[in-house]
């Protein structure tokens, strides 16, 4: 079965055939049924929800509804879920929860290829309490990672280990549950997985991963500008609540100090919504749980990527003229269509201006991976060239990039 890119991209208003949009890792496009709940709830029920009277309490029927689909689709109990602002601003306020546990001489391990938002604050969390942090570093040429140098650093004062599903740069998916069952095999870690670069491709079975902490923005998964964190139900309830002290029975409010944004709570559930019309149009068939069915869904849509970034890889693979990051090829089925390079010839900011002229919506940077970038001797202010795409994006729009890179890179010749 193929992808009907033209039924996908008629779910999204924002999508246009002027342009190449492949700046997707910064943020999605937002789908129909997102923006009809957060249109419906802005217009008619802007009002503080679950009073008892209309339309209060739909409002908060809205926003229960959310949690509920969230927690299906990620096979969770959902007294585990937290819906909160951002995923930078759950890990800050994980970080004071973790942190309050910690006694000097614990041991926590960062990733080197990781956003900023799941490594720095661990790292501010180490010092405030006394912990020692050890870094799990990519390799200097391919910016991947080697799960036997994680478990050089595991002692048995290691408490936890923090790592990413998927570098928003290098692109390769790491292979989550057999690297957390080495982490379990060798240490008490607890674990916690950053799955924002990941996530707009696979929404994961998290009791499947057999992970602590689980962390991805919903504004990057066709969603409003929020976080999903999830917490191990007997992990978090060891944790110190960072909200008010009359909340802290409430799992799902306990981790989230700034309250619900009610209307963006509400209008997670879209995504869900959409993902069910995907599978309608496509007749596949719902069986057993939501989280069971996405899992048929996003192979659908991870064959369609690997169509996409298939020829922009090799096209960079085989130039001369840049630093390709990651694999250099998508054989293994590990590699998300975030394509990273770094021009050999020219600027970043010369080849993502040219590409801009072309139509082809390209950026440069470090894309708060400065630390990656640093491992593999890469100046972060100029940084490298990212092209990232999901499954809205076409193969016409692929030839397109293929295109724009080649007439970009050959600019200075």
């Amino acid at each position: 079965m193929k992808l009907d890119t033209t039924f996908i991209r008629s779910q999204f208003p924002q999508a246009s055939d002027d342009f190449v949009f492949c700046s997707n890792a910064g943020g999605s496009y937002v789908a129909k049924q997102v923006l009809d709940i957060l249109d419906d709830f802005n217009r008619y029920k802007r009002i503080q929800p679950y009073a008892s009277f209309s339309p209060s309490k739909e409002g908060g029927q809205l926003m229960e509804r959310a949690r509920m689909l969230w927690a299906q689709a990620l096979n969770i109990n959902e007294p585990e879920l937290t819906i909160g602002p951002s995923t930078s601003a759950n890990s800050y306020v994980m970080a004071h929860a973790i942190g309050q546990t910690l006694r000097p001489g614990d041991e926590v391990v960062v990733c080197q290829q990781d956003h900023e938002a799941n490594h720095g604050v661990w790292r501010r969390m180490g010092e405030v309490y006394e912990a020692t942090v050890r870094e799990w570093r990519v390799d200097p040429e391919t910016g991947m990672l080697n799960p036997i140098n994680l478990y050089d650093l595991l002692t048995a004062k290691t408490r936890w280990v923090f790592f990413t599903h998927c570098s928003n740069l290098v692109g390769t998916t790491n292979p989550v549950k057999e690297i957390i069952a080495g982490i379990r095999a060798r240490s008490p870690a607890r674990v916690g997985v950053d799955g924002v670069a990941h996530a707009p491709h696979h929404i994961p079975d998290l009791k499947e991963l057999d992970c602590d902490l689980y962390l991805f923005s919903l504004y990057k998964v066709f969603g409003p500008h929020q976080g999903i964190l999830y917490v191990r139900d007997s992990v978090g309830e060891k944790l110190v609540a960072q909200s008010h002290y009359f909340l802290v029975d409430e799992p799902t409010k306990r981790f989230n100090p700034t309250g619900p944004q009610h209307a963006e709570v509400a209008a997670s559930a879209g995504v869900l919504d959409y993902f069910h019309a995907v599978m309608d149009h496509h007749g596949i068939e719902p069986v057993g749980t939501l989280s069971t069915a996405l899992q048929s869904l996003h192979k659908l849509f991870e064959d369609h990527e690997k169509s996409l970034a298939t020829p922009i890889v090799e096209y960079l693979h085989q130039s001369s003229g840049v630093w390709l990051l990651g694999k250099s090829h998508c054989n293994d089925g590990d590699r998300a269509p975030t394509i990273a390079f770094r021009p050999l010839k020219m600027s970043a900011a010369a080849v993502t201006k040219s590409m801009n002229e072309l139509g082809v919506g390209a950026e440069n940077g470090d894309f708060y991976a400065e630390r990656v970038l640093k491992g593999m001797g890469i100046d972060p202010r100029d940084g490298v060239v990212r092209l990232s795409l999901v499954h809205y994006n076409t193969q016409d729009e692929a030839r397109k990039i293929v295109e724009a890179l080649d007439q970009s890179l050959r600019a200075d010749e």
